[in-house]
């Protein structure tokens, strides 16, 4: 087991201002940067990572220059029972090594000294260590991969989301050991992370939020579109994607809604101004407007305008106006297919049904016939009336209509 480490705590200022603090870190090894310089260019990077593709790559990428380390990474997620961390790691332009394959090793041969363990390490403090600070083979195996010294801090947001930030110094650096000015300047960003984790958590649970709702309403084969106040689309979702791609008369193009008949795009464009007249009245209830389109292939389709309740102290070009809900409302013979989003299992499951009982009962439920649904089946007619009247027995209905009623308020359940 390596030699103890007690954790660095930020300095204290109830006893000491910034200046005399700021002095007493020129005292050791002076960096080559100015340190309130480098701690506002970190803090600022800290909240812009949180719109980054991988989150604060490009702080991570500014500690490394910063640091004179060929690695640092920010973990966002560690467990001990999983082969490795979900990482944000800038590495040196020449670093070959295989940094998941090398955590991976180092769990398995190296997960017992506590010294490694990131969960050791509290909120808002510091810890640095070495080859020469853990057992032989785990420090050969640090020198080989070429480390010299390594500082890790933790920085932690309210509901329990914990980070790791570690910086990684080659052997070759010289005087390897961090001096108190780069330990500073990393307990002093620590605070700031931990708020913009506050925001990036929050964030990801409004994006897990919105694709549950999402998902739902595909689930219920309801398009949606979002508008902003210039009747551009912001978003889709697969639903009304899979309907216009159908070429039933509607087209995105140039981030608009267009239909092909000019009385629809009229209507369209008619209800657009009506629900945002009503919108900016703010104190007009609007029920929304409704525009029927009927198809190339016959199929009615139904759109739905409303408008979205203004965000408060939200302005600009891209802020959600308008909302379209597009629905089939009929589906021509042509284009018959197996009823949407209904699971022969989940509805034999949920009704006690047979699986070609489940079956029918979906082709029922979604409005064909006895002898239109046997055709889908592939199955004599008189079976269907035989599966057919075993539904209703074990359902205790009187016939297809409430077949019907029934599937339609289960539609929500079955897949």
């Amino acid at each position: 087991m390596g030699a103890e480490h007690s954790a660095v705590r930020a300095p204290g200022r109830a006893d000491e201002g910034p200046g005399l603090l700021l002095r007493s870190l020129q005292v050791a090894r002076a960096p080559a940067w100015d340190p309130t310089q480098a701690l506002s260019e970190l803090i600022g990077l800290a909240y812009e990572g949180l719109s980054e593709a991988r989150p604060w790559f490009t702080l991570a990428e500014r500690l490394r220059q910063l640091l004179g380390a060929f690695n640092v990474t920010i973990t966002l997620y560690h467990h001990e029972d999983q082969p490795r961390d979900i990482q944000v790691t800038a590495l040196d332009a020449y670093d070959r090594t295989d940094w998941d394959c090398v955590e991976r090793e180092s769990r398995e041969r190296f997960g017992h000294i506590e010294l490694l363990r990131p969960e050791t390490v509290a909120p808002g403090t510091l810890i640095e260590f070495g080859p020469e600070d853990v057992e032989p083979d785990c420090a050969a195996y640090m020198a080989a991969l070429g480390i010299g010294r390594c500082l890790r801090s933790c920085f932690a947001e309210p509901v329990g989301m914990r980070c790791w930030v570690d910086v990684v110094r080659g052997q070759r650096v010289s005087g390897q050991a961090f001096v108190e000015a780069e330990r500073w300047l990393l307990l002093e960003l620590m605070p700031h992370l931990a708020r913009a984790l506050g925001l990036y958590a929050r964030l990801k649970r409004e994006e897990a939020e919105r694709a549950v709702y999402e998902d739902s309403l595909d689930h219920m084969a309801l398009g949606c579109l979002l508008l902003d106040g210039n009747a551009r689309v912001l978003c889709v979702n697969r639903t009304a994607q899979a309907i216009i791609a159908r070429q039933v008369g509607l087209e995105l193009r140039q981030g608009r809604l267009l239909a092909e008949d000019r009385s629809v795009q009229l209507a369209l464009e008619g209800a657009f101004t009506k629900v945002m007249r009503a919108r900016a009245g703010r104190g007009t209830a609007c029920p929304g407007e409704l525009v029927r389109l009927r198809t190339r292939d016959g199929m009615l389709l139904g759109i739905l305008v409303e408008p979205v309740p203004p965000t408060p102290y939200y302005q600009g070009e891209q802020v959600p106006s308008l909302i379209l809900h597009l629905c089939e409302l009929s589906q021509c013979e042509a284009v018959v297919q197996a009823p949407r989003d209904h699971s022969p299992e989940l509805i034999a499951q949920l009704f006690g049904l047979t699986r070609q009982e489940a079956r029918l009962a979906a082709w029922l439920g979604a409005g064909q016939t006895i002898s239109e649904a046997a055709v889908q089946m592939n199955i004599a007619v008189a079976a269907a009336r035989n599966y057919s009247k075993n539904i209703y027995a074990k359902l205790g209905i009187k016939g297809q209509t409430d077949l019907v009623r029934l599937m339609c308020r289960s539609v929500a359940l079955l897949r």
